[in-house]
């Protein structure tokens, strides 16, 4: 009788100690998740959301557009994109984005550059989400436009006419681009390369109202 008193004594005070464990851990927890960043890796879970690349002037919950953006606008179409590691989407991506502006720059890389497309200014930002600062991050939402959440992920924003207003204009894309037809390097940088001429040829008719410039 008294080890089946001991054993329940041990029990209790074993089941104590881990809820305890528990409780004093928990905001030690909570305070390390709200750091990690939780953006979804669209290829890891075989996604290829179902968008089109069809340019707007609404951002996500009209949020008003970063200053970084407006700025870059002073110069050409900004073309952003967002990676991240352990990304095999964003692999793929990697080398298509490289070839379409001729560029170099590493996966971890915070890099921006004005580059040359066709005697035309792009400024270019590539973000890597878990490899920069809160400015760049925080934009992502903005420009996710079909709130799919997930990496890779690019803008192209440019300028259009608006109820007699010259406004930032922009398209999103996601993934590997399959679900724009383009399932090989090849097709993908054909499908960039026609959406990058489309925002030149929108940046060129409306650059003159642009009130930033």
């Amino acid at each position: 009788m008294k080890k089946i008193v001991a054993l329940q004594v041990c029990a209790l005070l074993l089941v104590s100690g881990t809820l305890g464990g528990m409780f004093a851990f928990t905001t030690v927890y909570d305070e390390i998740r709200s750091g990690i960043v939780l953006v979804l890796c669209l290829s890891c879970l075989k996604l290829e959301p179902k968008t089109t690349a069809v340019f707007t002037f609404e951002t996500v919950d009209n949020v008003p557009h970063p200053e970084f953006i407006l700025a870059n606008l002073s110069e050409g179409p900004v073309f952003l994109h967002y990676s991240g590691d352990a990304c095999a989407g964003c692999d793929v991506m990697y080398p298509v984005i490289k070839d379409l502006f001729l560029i170099e720059f590493g996966k971890q890389d915070m890099y921006h550059t004005l580059v040359s497309f066709e005697n035309a200014t792009v400024a270019y930002i590539y973000v890597n989400i878990h490899h920069t600062v809160d400015e760049l991050r925080d934009a992502q939402p903005i420009y996710d436009k079909d709130r799919v959440g997930g990496i890779p992920m690019f803008n192209i924003i440019t300028l259009g006419y608006d109820n007699g207003k010259v406004k930032p204009k922009y398209t999103t894309l996601y993934g590997t681009l399959t679900t724009y037809g383009a399932t090989t390097d090849g097709q993908r940088l054909d499908f960039l390369q026609q959406l990058v001429r489309e925002s030149i040829q929108m940046y060129n008719q409306n650059e003159a109202g642009y009130p930033h410039h």
